[in-house]
């Protein structure tokens, strides 16, 4: 018979609520929440609230209508809408007349609900999970900190953290977030931000009416940025410059009345990744052909992959490594208002984009950066001054992770696979040392799968957590 047991989740986002749901835990053992946002567990950075005095409180949207989220999520939502809708029209009346037509029809798996709603959310789900714990006699800690350290000897795990207190455990997740942006060179300083999650109050002090923002990436969160500004500022001084390697993102919205989704015919097996890919634009521009938005054909393809497997299409393991980033620029989605506001800024001249490839940042004094990129089509040298910079790229080519988790890939802990794209976890989640697991939308393989897309959902991180407990319950059963 054990003794009591001490379980410690590193993370306080999706990925770590879960992990939470899969323990296996009995009354008299302890758990430990570890995060910079223990205390709102399950939202993490992505979802996390905002003051209620900001303007931008919840200027940020899901870029995916609220049924793509499951049906939980929609049933919540209706619940709890009379409480809601007045503290979302003192921010973002847009958003409420935008999203008009869903809600008279009482459709609210069509909305695209903001972040910070999705999170009070995923917060009460962590607080269920949580409160289960406790009711079973498990004793359990919420901490705010950072760990920097992870070892392991004959007493078990030992958590390093940032203040130099060290925390003891039996057995750890490790959940720590996604791979973080693409970094040029000296690209911080005062007027210039790595990220805009966390620095929007910093990012609002610095803003100027009719001084340019530049934004290192056209994606989503390049939209966030958008939002941002249009919450602290008149839409006239908005000035707003685009560095965009690819195209934007495109809305996935779901439209009055609901189409049936649509699904690829596609087999295999294919020679390479190209061939693969290649089928996959026929099958869509196919899909349009018809009429359909890439609302239909997004949740479709999400579908196949899961369904088909990248084995069944890509006999070669180095060729099948090569698809999730591709798929997944061709699947990027923002919110449709946000679109449809920046199309009309643009067209009004006060969004300029810029087409080419960044080679260096230089945040030099206060208000003033310089950027140098290789435009596109010209392949000409060029170089941009500019007041304020804000990194919208996401992970690019470059690989970069949380400091502990680097820790672990440097110890041989947790593996890489070998385009240095994306880390490898055991079918369970398990990393290289027993009593460890890990979960992030960093992990691109799970035992002998390559996965298609990435975890970059609720759904799809809870949905891989329940399968991995699965297969660790039934590995532990007595044959």
């Amino acid at each position: 018979m054990r003794g009591p047991h001490h379980h410690l989740i590193i993370g306080d986002g999706a990925s770590a609520a879960a992990l939470a749901e899969t323990l296996a835990l009995t009354s008299g053992d302890q758990l430990t929440i570890l995060g910079a946002n223990a205390g709102q567990f399950g939202k993490g950075v992505a979802y996390a609230d905002h003051p209620g005095h900001a303007p931008w409180r919840y200027a940020y949207l899901m870029n995916s209508p609220s049924g793509a989220f499951g049906g939980d999520f929609v049933e919540w939502l209706e619940a709890n809408w009379g409480d809601i809708r007045p503290r979302i029209a003192v921010y973002q009346p847009r958003w409420l007349d935008f999203t008009a037509d869903h809600l008279v029809a009482g459709d609210f798996g069509a909305v695209c609900a903001p972040r910070a709603v999705f999170g009070d959310y995923l917060a009460e789900i962590g607080r269920g999970t949580l409160a289960m714990y406790v009711e079973t006699g498990v004793t359990v800690q919420q901490r705010t900190g950072l760990a920097t350290d992870l070892a392991k000897d004959e007493h078990g795990f030992r958590i390093t953290l940032a203040t130099g207190e060290v925390i003891r455990a039996d057995r750890v997740d490790v959940a720590t977030g996604g791979p973080s942006p693409q970094r040029y060179g000296a690209d911080a300083g005062p007027t210039a931000f790595t990220t805009l999650c966390g620095n929007e109050q910093a990012i609002a002090e610095v803003l100027r009416p009719k001084q340019e923002v530049t934004c290192l990436g056209g994606n989503a969160a390049m939209l966030d940025v958008l939002r941002l500004m249009q919450s602290v500022m008149d839409e006239q001084d908005i000035r707003l410059r685009v560095i965009a390697r690819g195209s934007k993102p495109e809305p996935l919205i779901w439209a009055r009345p609901r189409k049936e989704p649509v699904t690829p015919k596609l087999t295999g097996p294919y020679r390479d990744a190209e061939t693969l890919l290649a089928a996959v634009d026929a099958e869509i521009a196919a899909f349009r052909a018809e009429g359909a938005s890439m609302a239909e054909p997004r949740p479709g393809f999400l579908d196949w992959a899961a369904e088909t497997g990248l084995e069944t299409l890509l006999p070669s393991l180095s060729e099948r490594r090569k698809v999730m980033p591709q798929l997944e620029r061709r699947f990027r989605r923002g919110t449709h208002d946000s679109l449809a506001d920046y199309a009309r800024l643009r067209a009004a001249g006060l969004i300029v984009e810029e087409h080419g490839e960044i080679t260096w940042v230089y945040a030099e004094t206060e208000y003033k950066t310089r950027i140098r990129l290789k435009r596109a089509g010209t392949g000409t040298n060029g170089e941009i001054t500019t007041s304020v910079v804000i990194n919208t790229f996401g992970p690019g080519d470059q690989f970069a992770v949380d400091l502990l988790t680097s820790g672990l890939i440097r110890n041989g802990w947790l593996l890489m696979n070998d385009t240095k794209s994306g880390l490898i976890v055991g079918p369970g989640l398990e990393t290289e040392v027993e009593g460890l697991r890990y979960l992030s939308p960093a992990v691109t393989e799970i035992g002998a799968e390559v996965l298609a897309f990435p975890l970059d959902d609720v759904s799809a991180l809870a949905a891989r957590a329940k399968a991995a407990n699965q297969i660790a319950t039934h590995e532990r059963s007595p044959s």
